[in-house]
Parts: C-alpha cells; structure tokens; sequence
C-alpha cells in the first residue's frame, strides 16, 4: 500500500474513532445526568406522598407528573428496573421513574446527528489534510525511493528531482550528489581503463616509428650536404621541418603514454613561439592564415614540452579559422608568465566547453580529441594554468598563464 494511501486512511480513522468515542461520552453524560435529576424527583415525590398524606388518586397523580415533568408510579416494592427507569425507596414509597422524556429522546436525537456531522466533515477534513501532507511527505518520499531504485539499477544519467522541504530536500540533495559522484566514478573508470589500453597501443606504435624517422632524417641530412656542400637545399629543409613535426607527435603519444614529465630550465618563450610557427607556416599559407605574434619574455620551463603546447593549440586556430571569408588571423602575445593565442574563427561549441580538456573530446569531424588533454597536461607539469577566455564574443581564445619567470 502506497504511503499516501496510509495516511488517508488513518486519518479517516482516527476521525471515526473520535467522533464515535465523543458520542459516546456525551450520550453517556446525558443518560446520567437524566438519571441523576430522575432519581431526585422520585425522592421528591416519595416525600410529598409521604409527609402530605395524599390519597393515591388518579387525580393526585396526574398533578404530581405534571409538577415534576416525569412518568412514574407508586410500587408495593422493588421490582426489576426496567431500562430507562430508576427506582427510588424514600419515607416508605417506592417510586419508579421514566427518565427518557420527550426532552431525553430530542438530546439523545442531537447527540447522534451532531456525532454523524461530525464523522462527515471530519472526515473530509482529515482527508483535506492527509491529501495536503501526502503531496508534502509522502508524495516526495515515492519520488525519493523512485529515483533511489533507478540509481540501483546502474542508471546514473537521469538527475535526482529536488522534491519536498527541510530535511526531505536535504535528502534529495544528497541523494542527488551521490549520484553525481558514481556517475563520474563510472566515467573515470571507464576512461582510464580506455587510456590504459590505448597508452599501451600508443607507446607501441610511438617506438616503432621513431627508429625509422631518426634513420629517415640523418639520411635527408646526407644527401642535402652531399647535393648542396656549400648551402642548404630548400626541398630537404622542408622534409627536415615536417620530420620534426612528425617527432613532436611521437613525444605527445610517449607523454600520453607514460605520463607527462617535464626538465625546466630558463627559456626564451619568443624563440620557442617562433620555432613552432615557422614548422607550421607552409600549412598557415595553404589555408590563408595569417600568423601574428608580439611580446617576448623568459620563463622556467622545458622549451620542447612548450612547443608541443604551443603545437596542438596553434594547430586548432589555424584550422578553425581555415577558408575565413574575410581572412584568417591568429594572434599569439607572449605575457610576463606565458602566452595566448586566439583566432577570429566561429569559437568553441558550448556543448563540449564544459569537457573541452579531456581525452577524446573534439569538435572537429577528424580530430582524435588528444591535443588540449595533452595541452593542459603539460601546463599542469610546469605549475601553469591553461584555459580557455569564454569572454570574448568572436573566435576562441585560450591562456596559458602562471610559468615561474626566468
């Protein structure tokens, strides 16, 4: 049986139950008092009988009742008292006294219509009431139980209703972070039983492929000096640049990997802006970006893990802002304690914003969602912060801030 069933019929209930009991008490109280003022009566009239010494004529009896308001009658001696009567023995006269008079019968009349009015509205107020705490205890605490059996079976997506007041809406906040809390246990487990696996994958991969791109690039080096002893050759400085663009990815899956690890020193952060963006600048050019950078100052921190920051972020700013209408612009300003860089591209989706820095979260179609994990992952090693500026209205802005100065 449900709760607010409950508490509908035990109200209705104890309503009965008091209305039957106080109709009780007053039709008790009533007889009594009825007998009570019989019983004088009939002593009265024993006395008046006695002491005047009136013969027992029908005459002097009808004036007696009509004098006292009862029906009674002179018995030779106590006889079995009939219900509604009291027999009284006073100076020699036995007196029997009907107390239920008419007055009797329309009281007791009242007492019985006032106690089924009272069982009617009472009724209906009780069930006015019980329905009023059903929708505030019972109705919350159905809704409470509801979303506690749906926790239980594995759901931790659908959000607790905030239902009720005091120690109820207590309840549901509870209950609600408690979910909360196993959905993003869940999510965690999930992912790192993901990232396990794939790390693993990845510093496989990462290996195999560095040994060979090493090779590849003292060979490029060889032939260029022997094709060009006293310059450089244009086409293998280009293979040369790209090569380096391949084994900065190489370093992001070993990070990935096996953790971020960083080996700080003092480093000029011009310097490293602009050996990233020259390893980017034919890939800027194709998609008509154009490529600004101001500022210069000296930090603490490992000048390749900053690169490869700087990488993953500059890479995404010329993507969004590839095929621009009116032009693509990357700006990147080196501060006191690190950089931003932002773009006049459409700026990022409100749907990801919350999850934007975790792995696999990408609002690109052919992205792998890595870049700004990874990002955040090397700012993180160095003490820094990045973030993203969900201030400004046009393009995305991201801020890396917090690098000990050098």
């Amino acid at each position: 049986m449900r709760t607010r069933t409950r508490l509908l019929l035990g109200f209705v209930i104890v309503n009965l139950l008091l209305s039957v009991v106080m109709g009780l008490v007053a039709w008790t109280w009533l007889d009594q008092s009825m007998r009570a003022q019989a019983e004088e009566s009939a002593r009265s009239v024993g006395r008046v009988l006695a002491q005047g010494g009136f013969p027992l004529t029908d005459e002097v009896m009808a004036k007696m009742r009509e004098l006292t308001g009862y029906q009674f009658r002179i018995l030779p001696a106590k006889e079995f008292v009939r219900p509604g009567t009291v027999q009284v023995a006073e100076a020699g006269k036995v007196v029997e006294v009907d107390y239920q008079t008419a007055a009797y019968l329309k009281t007791s009349h009242a007492v019985l219509v006032g106690s089924m009015v009272m069982i009617v509205i009472g009724s209906l107020l009780f069930w006015i009431v019980a329905r009023w705490l059903a929708l505030q205890v019972a109705r919350p605490i159905e809704q409470l139980a509801g979303s506690a059996r749906i926790i239980g079976t594995g759901n931790w997506e659908q959000a607790v209703a905030q239902v009720g007041s005091g120690e109820l809406k207590q309840l549901a906040m509870e209950l609600e972070h408690m979910r909360c809390r196993l959905r993003d246990m869940d999510r965690q487990h999930r992912q790192d039983e993901r990232l396990s696996t794939l790390g693993t994958f990845t510093a496989t991969i990462a290996h195999e492929v560095r040994n060979p791109l090493s090779a590849v690039r003292l060979t490029v080096q060889m032939l260029a000096r022997r094709l060009v002893p006293n310059g450089q050759d244009p086409a293998a400085q280009i293979i040369i640049e790209e090569l380096d663009r391949l084994d900065l990815i190489i370093d992001e899956l070993l990070a990935f990997s096996k953790g971020m690890s960083v080996t700080t020193s003092v480093c000029a952060l011009r310097l490293v802006v602009d050996d990233t963006v020259r390893l980017f600048k034919r890939q800027a050019e194709h998609a008509g970006v154009e490529v600004l950078v101001s500022g210069e100052a000296s930090v603490i921190a490992d000048s390749a893990r900053l690169r490869q920051l700087l990488m993953n972020l500059l890479l995404n700013a010329i993507q969004a802002v590839h095929g621009h209408e009116t032009g693509g612009k990357v700006n990147i300003n080196i501060t006191s304690d690190g950089f931003s860089i932002s773009d006049n591209g459409s700026g990022v989706d409100a749907k990801i914003l919350p999850t934007l820095f975790e792995p696999f979260i990408t609002g690109k179609k052919a992205g792998t969602g890595l870049g700004l994990h990874l990002a955040k992952a090397i700012a993180e090693a160095h003490g820094a912060k990045l973030a993203v500026d969900t201030t400004v209205t046009t393009g995305a802005r991201f801020v890396l801030s917090g690098l000990r100065p050098g």
